[in-house]
């Protein structure tokens, strides 16, 4: 890093650590600055990979998470919250477009090896009603910061006024990329990607005019967990804090076997998919790994820290509703696994990868201190935001999302179902507060059936268990009934609809569907109000 910018970065770091202890303190409805924005800003923070159970708000003692604890007691912490997926930009796209996978046709990440296949501005959500695109048309002004992976990178997803990205979906450096800023293209290296996403959110704060309310998302690429990134030792600032450390939050558990069934042969560097599982397999109960992790959890907590502070610096506070969120988590040794959900076939649907933080913050509007066990699922998230900021008459067609903005203000909520939904190509899965069930495309696998009162570690699959028929029928047909419902033909892979973009597992769907069955990416015509 050279002079200028370490200096600017020290200044940014000493800026963030004393607004952040000012954020922190705040009481309910005091801003340092009044203004007459007459729609709340809507700044939308969204990590990468991120546990639950890696954040201090939500059980960890471990791992140091001090900004987004003092966000949860400002606002609303919500305990059960669950993905739609258990994969990055299926779950992106869900919160662009509040439909399922089944809905928008993503499937699975989308495959930076094959992007030069795909159109060159292509954008996988174009053709659907977006939060930016909606919020744009209705006064906003809106910016995207950070990871994108929804489609080509270079071009602005439709709807975004600002845009700054980097070129890949997959974090392969946190330390070198290439940043596509607005049109133009520079490498950022010896500086780690969050701390340069935090710095350019400051700076779009710090620089905002006050004429339209803005829309901020800010996608953190972190903590992300997945090797190349997380194996083995790292240089950010915060490593040295875990270094030695015994980590009893982490899981001590065997490899999983379905995990090594996935080895086909030896490491191969050339290979992504074969050698991130070796990686994986290096990265299980290694002390250095678990600081890594550890570390970049606490990075991107200062990096939110900074970004909360430009907003009380600039007077921000109660004009802007804060959202803190991420895309899904991933496993870091639970049951045996790492990573995302498909690294094993058929894909689980564990909590500990579908249960995600969700943090909701409106100084002055949202009362503090509260902590929520509403049942929410991803789809229901965009709704929420359109209803909060008074756009609550939109439709977003065929969406099973529903607003709870009324429980933001306070307000009891009428008929909420406590079912959440979530699919992963060949699994899908309906869960409430008793059980979490999954069901298996036939020919992929068996169903099953976890009982979260008596087993909330979901150790035990009571499936076969005959006490549980009814239970099963319950689901079974709920879960039928929703996807009937709301899914698309064209991208249901349960009845050969095919997925965009790419998909890890199309060897096993050929065997099912054809070897003429593919996925097909195609420029579609782009979203209009009229």
């Amino acid at each position: 890093m050279d002079n200028g910018k370490l200096k600017t970065f020290s200044k940014i770091l000493l800026l963030g650590a004393a607004g952040s202890a000012l954020t922190c303190h705040l009481a309910w409805g005091q801003s340092k600055i009044e203004t007459t924005t007459k729609k709340p800003n809507v700044l939308f923070i969204l990590t990468d990979n991120q546990p639950a159970s890696m954040i201090g708000c939500y059980g960890n003692v471990e791992i140091k998470t001090p900004k987004i604890d003092g966000l949860a007691k400002e606002g609303i912490q919500f305990v059960q919250t669950f993905a739609v997926n258990g994969l990055s930009s299926p779950t992106r796209a869900t919160l662009m477009t509040a439909l399922l996978p089944s809905q928008h046709g993503i499937h699975d990440w989308l495959d930076d090896r094959v992007v030069s296949q795909w159109p060159n501005d292509w954008c996988a959500v174009r053709e659907f009603r977006t939060l930016p695109i909606t919020l744009k048309d209705h006064g906003y002004q809106t910016a995207m910061i950070g990871k994108y992976h929804l489609g080509q990178p270079r071009q602005p997803m439709p709807g975004f006024d600002y845009w700054l990205t980097f070129i890949y979906g997959h974090t392969i450096d946190f330390w070198h990329n290439t940043i596509i800023d607005n049109g133009q293209e520079y490498q950022v290296n010896d500086w780690h990607i969050c701390d340069f996403f935090a710095e350019k959110a400051v700076e779009y704060i710090r620089k905002y005019d006050g004429k339209q309310p803005f829309y901020l998302q800010l996608n953190f690429d972190g903590p992300y967990l997945l090797p190349p990134t997380n194996l083995g030792p790292e240089r950010n600032r915060f490593y040295p804090e875990y270094v030695g450390k015994d980590f009893h939050s982490y899981p001590r558990t065997r490899i999983n076997e379905q995990l090594l069934l996935e080895i086909y042969g030896p490491d191969n560097p050339n290979d992504f998919y074969l050698h991130t599982l070796y990686d994986i397999l290096r990265m299980h109960q290694d002390p250095e790994s678990m600081a890594n992790m550890a570390s970049q959890n606490s990075l991107v907590d200062d990096g939110v820290g900074r970004v909360l502070a430009a907003l009380y610096e600039s007077g921000l506070d109660n004009d802007t509703l804060v959202i803190f969120s991420t895309d899904q988590a991933d496993l870091y040794g639970q049951h045996g696994l790492y990573g995302h959900t498909n690294y094993v076939f058929p894909a689980h649907l564990y909590d500990d990868a579908m249960h995600i933080p969700f943090i909701v913050r409106h100084i002055g509007t949202i009362a503090p201190g509260q902590v929520s066990d509403l049942m929410i699922g991803q789809y229901d998230i965009m709704p929420t935001i359109l209803d909060y900021v008074g756009l609550g008459d939109i439709e977003i067609k065929n969406s099973p999302g529903k607003s709870f903005a009324p429980y933001l203000r306070g307000q009891k909520l009428e008929n909420w179902d406590d079912d959440v939904y979530f699919e992963n190509a060949e699994s899908r899965g309906i869960r409430n507060r008793k059980f979490s069930y999954w069901k298996r495309l036939e020919k992929t696998g068996s169903p099953e059936l976890y009982d979260l009162e008596k087993d909330p570690q979901q150790n035990q699959n009571v499936y076969s268990d005959l006490a549980y028929e009814g239970v099963i029928s319950i689901l079974d047909r709920k879960l039928t009934d929703f996807f009937n419902t709301y899914a698309d033909p064209e991208y249901n892979l349960w009845k050969g609809g095919s997925p965009k973009g790419s998909l890890v597992r199309i060897k096993e769907f050929k065997q099912i569907y054809g070897e003429d069955w593919k996925p097909i990416t195609e420029e579609k015509p782009l979203f209009s109000e009229e």
